[in-house]
C-alpha cells in the first residue's frame, strides 16, 4: 500500500488533504463550541469539503490501483530480465520482447544504473536495449514518482538533450532531434522513466506500442505515416473503444449531475447551517411590527446601527468597527472596516433573509510612494472574531495629532447577529441566511 501511494502522488496528495481538512474542522469546531456558537457551519463545511475531495481521492486511488495492476506484469518482466541467476532463457527472451519489441535480443540488454553518473544510481532497475534496426530503449524503475521525475530531469541535463531545441514537458514527454540525426523521446510514467530513440517519431510510437506503453494523448510526437497506419490502428483499437461517444456522453452527464449536487449543497447547506427557526408557541407579528422591533435595537447599548433600506421590506445593520489614521515609520496610514447585514422581510412565509457584506479599506503614503488596498465581499459569515492594535501617532479627522500612541479594535460578529436573531425569532419569524438573495423562482437552489 505504501508503494502504491509513493508511485501515485495524486492519491497521496488527496489523502493528506483529507487528513488536513479533518484536523482543521476539529480545531474550528472546538473553538466555536467554546464560544457557544452552533456547530452547524462546521458540519456544512465538512460535508462540502468531503463532497469535493472524496471523489478526487477515490478517482486517484482507483487510477493508482489500475496502474499498479497494469504495470505488475511489466515490473515482473523487468525483474526477471535483471535477475542474473535466471535459468530459463525462453522466459527471459519472452520478457525482453514484451518490453522492447518482438525483434529485441535478450543478449543485448544491459544494466545502466552506473552509466549516467548519479541519474539512475538510486533506481531499482535501469535496463538499456539496442535493437537490430538501430533503435534504443532505456527503461528505469525508481522507488517513487518523485524520484522518477528527478531522474527524468537529470537525464535530460546529463545527456545534453535539454540544450537542444526540443518540444514537450513533464506530462507529455520531451522529444528532440539528436546531433546524429535520429529522434529521442523521454517520458516520465509514474515511478518509471522511459527513453526511446529511433529514426523518426513514427518509429518511436511503434516501438512504445510494441512494449505496451501508453503514449500521452498530447505527446509532442509526429503522427505515424500511412505505411504503418494499419499497425498503429490495430494496437490502439482497445483504447479507441474506451473512448467511445457513449462513454463520453455518460461522463458528461455524470459530471453535470455532480456539479449541480455540489452547487445545491453549497447554497442550501449554507442556508441550513445558519438558519434559526421562530420560537415555538409564538404568533408571527406583522412585517411592520418586526421592522419597528429591529429599529428599537438602536436604543440598546450595541456597537452597530439599524437603518431602513430603499425598499419597504429592507433593513440594514451596519457596524463600522474600525476607522483610524496614524503615522508609523514616517508613513501615513489609514484603515476602515465595515460589516453590513442586509435583512429582507418576507411576510409571505415569515422569513427574514440575511446576507453579509464586508468591506476593508487600507491606505498608506510616504517617501516610497502611496498604496491603496480595498476588499469587499458578500455571502454568509458564520463566525468571526477579530482583534488588532496598531502603533503610531494617531490623527483625528482633521489631520491633527491625538494624545494616543496606539489604536485597537475588536470585532465579534456574534455581538452583531445575536440581538438581530433574537428579535426575529421572538417575533415568530425565521432567520435564514443566504449567499445571494436571488429572485423567488430561484430559491429552490439558493435556499
Amino acid at each position: 500500500m505504501l508503494q502504491l501511494f509513493r508511485s501515485n502522488p495524486g492519491a497521496l496528495a488527496t489523502l493528506i488533504l483529507l487528513a488536513g481538512g479533518a484536523f482543521v474542522c476539529t480545531l474550528l469546531g472546538f473553538i466555536m463550541a467554546r464560544s457557544g456558537v452552533s456547530l452547524r457551519p462546521i458540519y456544512w463545511f465538512a460535508g462540502l469539503f468531503a463532497l469535493i475531495v472524496v471523489p478526487q481521492f477515490v478517482g486517484h486511488f482507483y487510477k493508482a490501483l489500475q496502474t499498479t495492476k497494469a504495470e505488475a506484469p511489466r515490473a515482473a518482466a523487468m525483474e526477471q530480465i535483471a535477475n542474473p541467476t535466471s535459468t530459463n532463457p525462453a522466459a527471459r527472451s519472452a520478457d525482453v520482447k514484451s518490453l522492447f519489441g518482438a525483434d529485441a535480443d535478450s543478449q543485448l540488454i544491459s544494466d545502466v544504473r552506473r552509466v549516467y553518473g548519479d541519474v539512475f544510481s538510486q533506481a531499482e532497475l535501469a535496463q538499456f536495449a539496442v535493437l537490430p534496426n538501430g533503435d534504443t530503449v532505456l527503461l528505469a524503475r525508481c522507488k517513487s514518482s518523485f524520484a522518477a521525475e528527478r531522474a527524468w530531469v537529470d537525464y535530460l541535463r546529463v545527456s545534453g538533450l535539454n540544450q537542444l531545441s526540443g518540444q514537450g514537458d513533464l506530462q507529455r514527454g520531451y522529444v528532440v532531434t539528436r546531433p546524429v540525426g535520429d529522434r529521442a523521446y523521454a517520458l516520465h510514467m509514474g515511478n518509471m522513466v522511459g527513453i526511446w530513440t529511433g529514426k523518426d517519431d513514427a518509429t518511436i510510437r511503434l516501438r512504445m506500442m510494441a512494449g505496451g506503453f501508453e503514449i500521452p494523448r498530447r505527446a509532442p510526437l509526429g503522427e505515424v505515416g500511412a505505411a504503418a497506419s494499419n499497425d498503429v490502428s490495430t494496437a490502439a483499437s482497445a483504447r479507441g473503444k474506451a473512448r467511445s461517444p457513449l462513454r463520453i456522453a455518460l461522463f458528461t452527464v455524470a459530471l453535470t449531475a455532480y456539479t449541480l449536487i455540489v452547487v445545491a449543497f453549497f447554497f442550501k447547506g449554507a442556508a441550513w447551517a445558519g438558519t434559526h427557526p421562530a420560537k415555538r408557541g409564538t404568533t408571527p407579528v406583522a412585517a411592520s411590527e418586526l421592522a419597528n422591533r429591529l429599529e428599537s435595537i438602536n436604543a440598546l447599548d450595541v456597537p452597530f446601527q439599524i437603518e431602513r433600506g430603499s425598499q419597504s421590506n429592507e433593513i440594514f445593520a451596519t457596524w463600522r468597527y474600525a476607522d483610524a489614521k496614524w503615522i508609523d515609520l514616517a508613513r501615513a496610514r489609514g484603515m476602515k472596516r465595515t460589516h453590513r447585514i442586509r435583512l429582507t422581510l418576507d411576510d409571505k412565509d415569515g422569513t427574514v433573509r440575511a446576507t453579509d457584506y464586508m468591506a476593508n479599506f487600507d491606505w498608506s503614503a510616504g517617501r516610497g510612494g502611496a498604496s491603496v488596498e480595498w476588499k469587499t465581499g458578500l455571502g454568509i459569515v458564520f463566525f468571526q472574531y477579530e482583534h488588532q492594535r496598531v502603533f503610531g501617532l494617531q490623527l483625528d479627522d482633521e489631520g491633527r495629532f491625538k494624545p494616543e500612541l496606539s489604536y485597537a479594535y475588536t470585532f465579534n460578529l456574534q455581538e452583531m447577529k445575536s440581538p438581530l436573531v433574537e428579535a426575529v425569532s421572538r417575533a415568530g419569524w425565521s432567520w435564514r441566511p443566504t449567499v445571494w438573495q436571488g429572485p423567488p423562482w430561484l430559491r429552490w437552489l439558493t435556499e
